[in-house]
C-alpha cells in the first residue's frame, strides 16, 4: 500500500473517531454551542489571503455571538510515518497556524510513533498538542485511565512502548484524555453520549454494602470471594496484565472480573480489589451498562463518555463500597472495644502521635484489625479515622499542636 493511501486511511480514522464524540447536531437559530469536524478544508491566511489545507478541522461555533463565523477551530495535523515526525513537520504545522490567526485556535499533531525530546520540548514552546493514536486493527477507546503513571505515557509519547487502544495526548507539559482536551478547547461534546452517576452518601453506600454482607454465611474470611460466588454467581474472575496501575476491571458485557497479575500473591490487595469491583456493580452497573462494554473500554461504534468527575466519584463510592462490605460497622464496634480493653483505653478512641507508646499502640491495633478483616493497614487506618475510631495528628507539626490546643 502507497503511503498516500495509508495516509488517507489514517486521518479518516481520526476524523471517525472525533467525530464520533462531538455535538454536530447544531443548526441555524440553534441556543446552544455545536461543532462541526471537516477533512481538508482551507484557510485563508490572513497575511497573504493564500489558503492553506488541514487534515482535520473542528470548528465550534457560539449561537449568541454576533460574528457567524466559528469562535474557536481545533486543527489535527495526522501524520502516519514509519519513523518518529520530523521536527521540521512541526515547524510547519507550527507556521500553518500563526498564518491564520494568532488566536483562538488549537493545534494538535498526531502521530503512530511518537516524538523526539526536541520535539515536545518545541511543541510546548509551540503550545502544540502531541497525540499517539496507534495505527492498527485494534478499535480506539475513549476513556479516562486516572492510574496511568507520567513515566508510563511518557515512553509511549517517546515512541518507546506501544501506545494500546487508548489514545495518549500531551499538552502544556501535562497528559490529559482526548474528551477533556476537546472541551477545553471549545468544542462542545455530545451530551447523548454522557453518562449520569448519582451521588451517594456515605450511608447510603453502608447500607448497600451491609445488605450484601447480611445475604451471606461466610465459611472464610474471604469476603469479597465468597459475596460474588454466592450473589453473583454468574460473573467469573481472571488474572491478566493490565495498563500500569490499574489492579482490576469489570467487563459488563462478558460478566468477568479481571484481577492485575501484581496483585496475585497479595491476599490484602486482592481481596479489596475485588471487593471494589463489586461496589462498580452495586452501585454503578444499572447506570452504564448500556453505555459501555467495559469500564476502562468502549466501542468505537457506540463510544459513551465519562466525564473525569464522573469517574473520580465512581472510584470513590467504589472504595467506600469495599471497605463497609469487608469491615462490616458492627464487627469493627466489637472488634475495637476489645482492643480499647486490652490496651486499657478509657477514651474510646486511639491517638496517634509522636509518642511512641501510642505509635506502637496504634501499630499493633491496625495489625490485628488488618488480619480480622483481611485489608491492608491502610484500609483499616482510613476506616478508624473516618467513624471518629482513631485520631492521627501524627505528621502535625507539634507548633501546630499547641496552637491547636489552645483553642
Amino acid at each position: 500500500m502507497n503511503t498516500t493511501k495509508l495516509g488517507a486511511d489514517f486521518e479518516n480514522k481520526v476524523f471517525d473517531y472525533v467525530s464520533s464524540l462531538l455535538d454536530s447536531e447544531g443548526f441555524m437559530g440553534a441556543t446552544k454551542t455545536y461543532s462541526r469536524i471537516f477533512k481538508h478544508k482551507k484557510y485563508k491566511c490572513a497575511a497573504t489571503k493564500r489558503e492553506i489545507d488541514f487534515d482535520i478541522t473542528i470548528e465550534t461555533y457560539n449561537p449568541h455571538a454576533k460574528s457567524k463565523e466559528w469562535s474557536s477551530l481545533i486543527i489535527l495535523e495526522c501524520k502516519n510515518y514509519s519513523h518518529k515526525v520530523d521536527i521540521s513537520d512541526l515547524d510547519e504545522f507550527a507556521a500553518k497556524i500563526n498564518c491564520i490567526s494568532k488566536s483562538g485556535i488549537k493545534g494538535c499533531m498526531v502521530s503512530t510513533i511518537g516524538y523526539s525530546k526536541t520535539e515536545i520540548e518545541q511543541a510546548r514552546k509551540d503550545h502544540i498538542a502531541l497525540a499517539v493514536f496507534a495505527n492498527n486493527d485494534m478499535e480506539w477507546y475513549t476513556a479516562r485511565n486516572t492510574h496511568m503513571q507520567t513515566e508510563y505515557l511518557m515512553d509511549i509519547l517517546l515512541g518507546k512502548s506501544s501506545v494500546g487502544c487508548m489514545p495518549v495526548l500531551y499538552n502544556d507539559g501535562n497528559f490529559v484524555d482526548l474528551l477533556d482536551f476537546l472541551q477545553k478547547f471549545g468544542a462542545a461534546i455530545s451530551e447523548k453520549n454522557k453518562v449520569f452517576i448519582p451521588y451517594y452518601k456515605d450511608e447510603t453506600i453502608k447500607n448497600k454494602a451491609n445488605e450484601l454482607y447480611k445475604k451471606c454465611i461466610f465459611q472464610t474470611n474471604d469476603i469479597a470471594g465468597e459475596v460474588l460466588a454466592n450473589i453473583f454467581p454468574e460473573i467469573k474472575i481472571r488474572f491478566d496484565n493490565l495498563n500500569d496501575g490499574v489492579l482490576g476491571m469489570f467487563s459488563f458485557e462478558d460478566r468477568v472480573v479481571t484481577l492485575s497479575n501484581e496483585i496475585i500473591n497479595d491476599e490484602h490487595r486482592r481481596n479489596f480489589t475485588l471487593a471494589h469491583e463489586i461496589g462498580h456493580i452495586c452501585l454503578h452497573e444499572s447506570y452504564i451498562k448500556d453505555h459501555a462494554k467495559n469500564f476502562f473500554d468502549y466501542s468505537l461504534d457506540k463510544i459513551k463518555l465519562l466525564q473525569d468527575d464522573l469517574i473520580k466519584r465512581m472510584e470513590q463510592q467504589a472504595n467506600k463500597f469495599a471497605s463497609f462490605l469487608l469491615i462490616p460497622q458492627e464487627r469493627l464496634l466489637v472488634e475495637v472495644d476489645k482492643l480499647l480493653l486490652i490496651t486499657n483505653n478509657l477514651k474510646g478512641r486511639f491517638y496517634l502521635n509522636s509518642q511512641i507508646e501510642n505509635v506502637k499502640t496504634v501499630d499493633m491495633v491496625l495489625k490485628k484489625l488488618s488480619e480480622i478483616f483481611n485489608v491492608s493497614k491502610q484500609v483499616v487506618k482510613i476506616r478508624l479515622i473516618k467513624e471518629g475510631l482513631l485520631i492521627d495528628d501524627y505528621r502535625t507539626p507539634q507548633r501546630v499542636n499547641r496552637i491547636l490546643s489552645r483553642l
